[in-house]
């Protein structure tokens, strides 16, 4: 597919790519065979490629498409639908993989690497996480060395890397020190798998996105070009924040494509399925099951089209609109597959179903790009130690009502007393999951004029705010056992189950050692 520069709008881009996924799935995908051989068809790449789907928003003197946000998002939601693997493929490429390039590197690079990227001609991604640490980017222990003819000599590990092993390129995130051992501070690489010194390590077998490989990844003496730096010596975090804050509304935006599918399926056999009382759509508490499905997924459709316009006018959005993409696009979106699931009975326990799938493969989801209750807990703390930043993005965002239920979350934030480290988390937590249902109320709220679905889904929002205050008023301190009380504990439950590892010899993964090199 060509760039926009034909005349097209950049809707009807989108659009051309969004009929293209439809037709494939129906015609070329099999997902329970991708599932089973833990793979991607051997055609499917450039399939993709030829679509346009590796370049959605790379600018066009790169060949790339150059998608606005809110386009982009649209066709995320689409892969979310069909399958979370080519969701997660195409998400990691072009939101992970080429951003940091796009607006970090220099010209020389940009011109080298993007047109092989957006032509999907190699993938790319970014490695972040290790054996020791995931979104926590400070923990990064990784290191680089500079050298005399300014090149740098990469070491380390990382971990749980997405396309780690398939990709042509890693933006790679490690602690950088001067000639003389100085320490300069975290620091991005675009590294060359093709690098001596560049091992890729063996495959994750996960639970679900069996397809998407997740790799451990260790660098060797890896030598870098002085001009393979993303941004400046010491100032790595700026791409890998990028990276990481379009990740959160890429998540989001993916999980909605799921929450849709899966919504309309269960539905779908709601309507056909008879019971005692009659169609099962007819009876009561199933009706609030669907109409609770509905309200969050509108929810997060109405989120993920705001921060996407928001993106696409301002270059930028709030933290906290990302932060609550990812912690309740990710979280709803597991409600309702897990609430569909339930609603098909045996047949949303049946793999084949497509619910089962995605109850598998979506549940990582609430641990990628950092899980709920990390990302929770760190903005619930960023609130308690500037609550006036928050009331200001309320006072530009929010409704008067949902201005003063906000206004009531900072004053609880504040107000609530805590005396050791275990309380001030458990208040982080519940400040910042109030904090995003502050956030969803007011959107859904500035669109509830759009429809009766619109309009429903602002007050279930509302609703939901309302009862986690209702809740915080009665108190958010715990009186949490010591750590040590509960090591001790759980120690004991080995005298109740026994000792009952599996040491058994189990799938030989590696060559024999008899057909080794010497």
């Amino acid at each position: 597919m060509e760039s926009t520069g034909e005349g097209r709008s950049e809707t009807a881009v989108a659009t051309e790519i969004l009929e293209f996924l439809r037709g494939y799935a129906g015609q070329r995908l099999d997902s329970r065979r991708m599932d089973e051989r833990r793979s991607l068809p051997p055609s499917l790449v450039s399939d993709f490629a030829a679509a346009g789907l590796f370049g959605l928003q790379v600018p066009a003197q790169y060949q790339g498409l150059e998608l606005p946000h809110r386009e982009t998002l649209r066709v995320v939601t689409q892969l979310g639908a069909i399958d979370a693997n080519l969701m997660v493929l195409a998400g990691v490429h072009n939101t992970l993989g080429t951003p940091p390039v796009t607006h970090f590197a220099p010209e020389r690079v940009k011109k080298e690497v993007l047109p092989e990227v957006a032509q999907g001609r190699r993938l790319i991604t970014s490695a972040i996480s290790e054996p020791g640490m995931g979104s926590h980017v400070n923990a990064i222990t990784a290191h680089a060395a500079k050298r005399p003819d300014g090149s740098y000599v990469l070491n380390g590990d990382k971990q749980w890397i997405s396309l780690g092993a398939d990709a042509g390129y890693v933006n790679v995130f490690a602690r950088l020190h001067d000639e003389r051992g100085k320490p300069i501070g975290i620091t991005g690489f675009l590294v060359d798998t093709a690098t001596p010194g560049f091992d890729r390590g063996p495959e994750v077998l996960t639970l679900g996105l069996k397809a998407v490989p997740q790799n451990r990844l260790t660098f060797n003496d890896l030598h870098v070009a002085a001009d393979s730096l993303l941004g400046a010596e010491g100032e790595g975090l700026a791409a890998a924040k990028a990276a990481f804050m379009l990740g959160r509304v890429t998540l989001a935006a993916g999980g909605l494509g799921a929450m849709m599918r899966a919504t309309e399926l269960a539905h779908r056999f709601a309507r056909r399925r008879e019971v005692a009382t009659g169609l099962l759509a007819e009876n009561g508490r199933i009706q609030q099951i669907l109409a609770d499905s509905a309200a969050a997924t509108q929810a997060v459709e109405t989120l993920v089209q705001h921060i996407g316009t928001g993106l696409d006018e301002d270059g930028a959005v709030a933290d906290e609109l990302l932060f609550t993409a990812k912690i309740l696009g990710c979280e709803l979106m597991w409600q309702v597959v897990d609430s569909c699931v339930q609603l098909m009975g045996a047949r949303g326990y049946v793999d084949t179903n497509v619910v089962g799938q995605f109850f598998r493969d979506y549940r990582l989801f609430r641990i990628f790009e950092g899980s709920t209750e990390a990302v929770t807990v760190y903005l619930g703390t960023t609130i308690l130690n500037k609550p006036g930043k928050f009331t200001a993005l309320l006072d530009e965002l929010a409704e008067p009502g949902v201005r003063e239920l906000g206004a009531e979350v900072v004053e609880l934030a504040t107000a609530t007393a805590t005396t050791n480290d275990q309380q001030r988390h458990v208040l982080a937590n519940a400040v910042g999951n109030m904090a995003c249902w502050t956030v969803l109320a007011a959107v859904t709220a500035a669109a509830a004029d759009g429809g009766q679905m619109r309009a429903y889904s602002a007050a279930w929002c509302e609703r939901q705010l309302r009862e986690r205050l209702r809740d915080a008023r009665s108190g958010v301190a715990v009186d949490l056992p010591t750590s040590d009380f509960l090591a001790e504990h759980i120690a004991g439950y080995g005298a109740s189950i026994g000792d009952v590892e599996q040491r058994t010899l189990g799938e030989q993964n590696g060559m024999d050692q008899l057909l080794l090199r010497g």
